[in-house]
């Protein structure tokens, strides 16, 4: 009995209204296959590089983490993991993004909206990211809305290989 009510527990996610029993399409987790951001004139980049790699994990509690970052990062050459040069702190922050929180789906809208509580960049705990996401058999896409990103209003657009 319990083992059946924990699956039945996974197998489902709060709804905006804080009841359970439905089931989230993006519960699991994800693999980035894709990172990439356009302006608003139409140019093209990839933040952290090409082959950026990244998790996200939706939990059926709706808990979320997501975690990205440019592949092949350089170490500290100090060895200490909290002590690097000023430059190697600065490219660690730079290549590295994170946030977790609880999130909601609206079905209708096509919309989730991860509720961040903590970031690797502070002016993100405490708001809201609304992502429009797609599902495509095993690939997600989130897509953001227009937003200030280093110093350009841009949109990004995040493709998920599902891993489980």
């Amino acid at each position: 009995m319990i083992e059946t009510l924990a699956l039945v527990a996974a197998l489902t996610i709060a709804a905006a209204d804080g009841s359970f029993g439905q089931q989230a399409p993006v519960t699991g987790t994800w693999r980035l296959v894709l990172y990439i951001t356009e302006t608003a004139d139409g140019k093209r980049t990839f933040p952290l590089g090409e082959d950026a790699v990244g998790m996200a994990i939706y939990l059926a509690d709706g808990r979320v983490s997501i975690q990205f970052m440019k592949r092949d990062r350089s170490r500290f050459k100090s060895g200490d993991a909290w002590r690097g040069t000023l430059e190697e702190e600065r490219a660690a922050f730079e290549t590295y993004f994170a946030y977790a929180g609880t999130y909601t789906l609206d079905l209708a809208r096509s919309m989730v909206t991860h509720h961040v509580e903590i970031s690797s960049v502070p002016n993100y705990i405490g708001i809201d990211l609304p992502r429009n996401f797609t599902l495509e058999g095993d690939r997600l896409t989130l897509r953001t809305p227009p937003r200030m990103l280093a110093g350009q209003t841009s949109t990004s657009t995040l493709i998920w290989r599902r891993v489980d």
